[in-house]
């Protein structure tokens, strides 16, 4: 079954990428729920679609007998797509395709968040290959909602994007021994060597309980960084603009709270995410 019919099973009145949305990313999918109406579906879209990215490197058992190959393959389906392929009935691959053909989003924007999928699966060198890659993945969804609901002015892009790559940051940290395991390894080298961590030994599941904890706290120390400039290139976003930025509100939160006891076990979302969220809309800033 694909992940389109999967979460098209019970769409209680959402598009197909909602219903993809919803069960799939419902951090984002949240957030999306206070983006203004004539956008919220071109929200869906960019969530459905970078779950495809991200589902597109979470083979585990491909990567054991191609390596990065497979992972490739399925990227380069999408950028396709973006080039003006055939979408061949997929649903999450018309919906932006329409998307896209609206001049509703930048394409160079789409087309970032699978060039940071396909810089993950090359691997990241450093810490400055990493943030440059947060900024164009999970920043560039975020980036691309703000130019969504019509965000033409540079700054406040360049803060969704931190704030997006905040969140990434975040959402990394909160499910990091899951994501390794997944076959994922979006850390850079130096971070792994810092901690006596191989990649491939990451990708197994080797990671102690010490070395995910330093790297969490690694991790801490990035979202701060995203955050202090995202507040340094537009300190209050206009209010229309400020949904696309507020997974960053629940990133803040994952960074803070520090590794689970129980790293595969994360806890669901709580009623006080859901109010921190519904506090920062409330307030108007993150």
């Amino acid at each position: 079954m694909t992940t389109a019919q999967d979460a098209a099973q019970s769409t209680d009145g959402l598009s197909e990428c909602g219903a993809i949305a919803r069960r799939f990313d419902p951090d984002r999918f949240l957030c999306a729920l206070f983006v203004p109406a004539p956008a919220r579906e071109a929200a869906m879209t960019l969530i459905a679609f970078n779950h495809e990215c991200v589902r597109a490197l979470s083979t585990p058992a491909s990567w054991a007998v191609a390596g990065p190959i497979a992972g490739m393959i399925r990227l380069q389906w999408w950028r396709d797509v973006i080039d003006g392929g055939d979408p061949q009935r997929h649903p999450v691959a018309i919906a932006l395709v329409d998307l896209l053909s609206r001049g509703r989003v930048d394409a160079d924007t789409v087309r970032g968040i699978v060039d940071a999928r396909e810089c993950e699966l090359d691997g990241l060198p450093d810490w400055d290959a990493w943030r440059a890659n947060m900024r164009l993945g999970a920043g560039g969804v975020q980036r691309a909602m703000a130019e969504a609901i019509g965000c033409d002015d540079a700054a406040c892009r360049a803060a969704v994007a931190d704030m997006g790559a905040l969140y990434g940051a975040g959402a990394l940290a909160r499910h990091l021994a899951v994501v390794l395991r997944s076959g994922r390894c979006p850390l850079p080298d130096t971070a792994l060597e810092a901690v006596s961590l191989t990649r491939d030994g990451a990708r197994e599941g080797h990671a102690t309980p010490r070395q995910l904890a330093a790297l969490h706290d690694a991790l801490r120390t990035e979202g701060e960084a995203f955050y202090a400039q995202a507040m340094q290139a537009a300190p209050r976003l206009p209010r229309a603009v400020l949904p696309a930025a507020l997974p960053a509100v629940l990133g803040r939160r994952d960074l803070r709270a520090g590794v689970a006891r129980d790293p595969d076990a994360v806890a669901a979302r709580g009623i006080g995410d859901r109010l921190a969220v519904m506090a920062a809309v409330a307030r108007g800033r993150i």
